[in-house]
């Protein structure tokens, strides 16, 4: 454990220099939550028993892309997990990178001292808290984000998003193979497709993926079913549409502005030991 300590210590001094220069745009990742209602003491076993987690989900996430852990007794015990969002173009090196460099270095920033917080990045979440959280489906405070250009049909767009991503859920939740995981590709218009990613923490079970996900869709249709992308940050799972082939790594700017419908519209949100190594 000293040596995970050690390890998850000096990767994160070594990179943090790097990491304050990045130019994190209003709006864009990371996002994040941090309960401000019970803090640790600096090098507190509770802190130490923190870093030993952090660097056993940062040695996961180099050959796994969910797990979940515990470490501690009693009140000093730490529950953790990660994720990396299932694009195809993500590596092992780079689901690593983003739990044990980006996202561990966002979460104590932005959450210095907490007991529970959990921070969500470009393309992986990193959650932990005091209270054994593990297995247990939550919803609670789920961050809905959605491009700013409408699209030309918005009750026609809002049938396929649904379409879609039912499927995929069903996919993700019950289907053993995919790893609680599932990606689609639906027509929208004669020049227009639709690709969408789902995707549950590993620790739930499938009917608790499924509901998750369901959540995440109503609520998502219910504000930016108008809008050509979307997704939901949830504590135990994320999904996410869009006009362009974002699972392969393409980005909005190699869509056609042609394409395009004229318009801005808002996203207003109408809501507010188990190691599983797979």
């Amino acid at each position: 454990m000293l040596l995970l300590f050690l390890y998850f210590l000096i990767t994160c001094l070594c990179d943090f220099a790097d990491a304050n220069l990045q130019d994190i745009t209003s709006g864009d990742p990371p996002y994040n939550i941090c309960t401000n209602s019970n803090n640790y003491a600096t090098d507190s076993p509770f802190e130490n028993n923190l870093y030993n987690l952090l660097g056993v989900l940062s040695l996961n996430a180099s050959v796994t892309k969910s797990s979940s852990f515990y470490t501690g007794d009693d009140s000093d015990r730490v529950y953790g997990l990660h994720m990396c969002f299932n694009y195809n173009y993500t590596t092992y090196v780079d689901c690593k990178n983003c739990i044990a460099t980006t996202a561990s270095q966002h979460i104590f920033r932005d959450c210095p001292n907490e007991k529970e917080a959990i921070v969500w990045e470009d393309s992986c979440l990193l959650r932990y808290s005091s209270e054994d959280f593990i297995g247990k489906l939550d919803v609670t405070g789920n961050i809905p984000k959605a491009n700013s250009q409408n699209v030309s049909d918005p009750e026609s767009y809002r049938s396929v998003v649904n379409r879609t991503l039912s499927t995929l859920t069903m996919q993700a939740a019950y289907n053993p193979v995919n790893n609680m995981s599932a990606t689609g590709v639906e027509s929208f218009t004669k020049t227009e497709t639709l690709y969408a990613l789902v995707q549950c923490t590993r620790d739930l079970s499938g009917d608790d993926c499924s509901s998750c996900l369901q959540t995440a869709t109503r609520e998502i249709l219910s504000c930016c079913y108008f809008l050509r992308g979307a997704r939901v940050h949830s504590r135990s799972c994320f999904l996410r549409y869009e006009l362009y082939d974002f699972v392969n790594g393409a980005s909005e700017s190699s869509v056609s502005s042609g394409n395009q419908a004229k318009g801005k519209g808002k996203c207003m949100p109408q809501f507010q030991h188990k190691n599983l190594l797979k």
